[in-house]
């Protein structure tokens, strides 16, 4: 069997379970909590299933990432030190804006949950500037690049 085959099939059972859980979701029932408010019976059983295929996916990236990367250090160990330096880029990026984000716990009034919490708010401000700096550097780069087409 081609690769071409068995991504078809996973494709498959990944659209049914998803719209199995999707289903359940949406048409198996609520339970009304002591405030009053209907909350789906299913919830966890989405949330499973959606951390279960983000996971997968993610094992399966990271796999083939380490093994072309492995692939091309047979090869060239030049080319494999190049491809591997925007993902250390990134990484310093991220660690710049988590040790620059602000962890002082917020006052929300009637808020009483565990993610008002140093950790959480460095890591929402960390997400938050990485994706500004992303988006800046993405502007710049477009507009660098019709200056420099514009000029040859």
């Amino acid at each position: 069997m081609k690769p071409a085959k068995y991504s078809k099939y996973i494709l498959y059972l990944l659209l049914i379970v998803s719209v199995v859980a999707g289903g359940f979701f949406f048409f198996g029932g609520k339970s009304v909590s002591a405030t009053g408010v209907g909350i789906p019976v299913y919830t966890g059983l989405l949330i499973f299933v959606l951390v279960a295929i983000l996971g997968a996916a993610l094992a399966v990236t990271i796999l083939a990432l380490t093994a072309r990367l492995a692939e091309r250090f047979r090869r060239s160990p030049k080319q494999a030190v190049r491809s591997i330096l925007g993902f250390f880029i990134l990484a310093f990026v991220m660690l710049f804006w988590w040790l620059c984000g602000n962890g002082t716990p917020l006052c929300l009034k009637g808020y009483i949950g565990n993610y008002n919490t140093s950790c959480w708010l460095k890591l929402t401000d960390m997400f938050l500037y990485t994706t500004y700096t992303l988006i800046g550097g993405a502007i710049l780069l477009i507009i660098g690049f019709f200056i420099a087409k514009k000029v040859r």
